[in-house]
């Protein structure tokens, strides 16, 4: 099992915007594809991204495939004007807070 792990910093005067987006199209669009969303986390204070997220698949091949496909593209395309900072990671899944 793989754990997929996206960090970003939403851009000042684009929060609301960026939150509509997440969730309303890329969380239902990663489900869509496959990902199993297992965690969704918000930095209040500290050296962090304040965003973090993770979702797991059966392994580095499905990760590889998904994080390649058009439809991934399109639904980071959509994200990226938003956010500043952007990070993908692909782990293996412990069961437990990772990043």
């Amino acid at each position: 099992m793989v754990k997929v792990l996206i960090s970003y910093d939403m851009r000042e005067g684009r929060e609301e915007e960026c939150q509509r987006y997440v969730m309303q199209t890329l969380g239902p669009g990663m489900a869509q594809l496959g990902l199993r969303i297992t965690d969704a986390w918000y930095t209040l204070w500290g050296n962090a991204p304040q965003i973090m997220g993770g979702g797991v698949l059966e392994n580095e091949a499905e990760a590889a495939r998904l994080i390649h496909s058009s439809e991934w593209n399109g639904l980071m395309d959509g994200l990226r004007p938003l956010v500043d900072n952007f990070r993908i990671r692909v782990i293996d899944a412990t069961g437990r807070f990772q990043f």
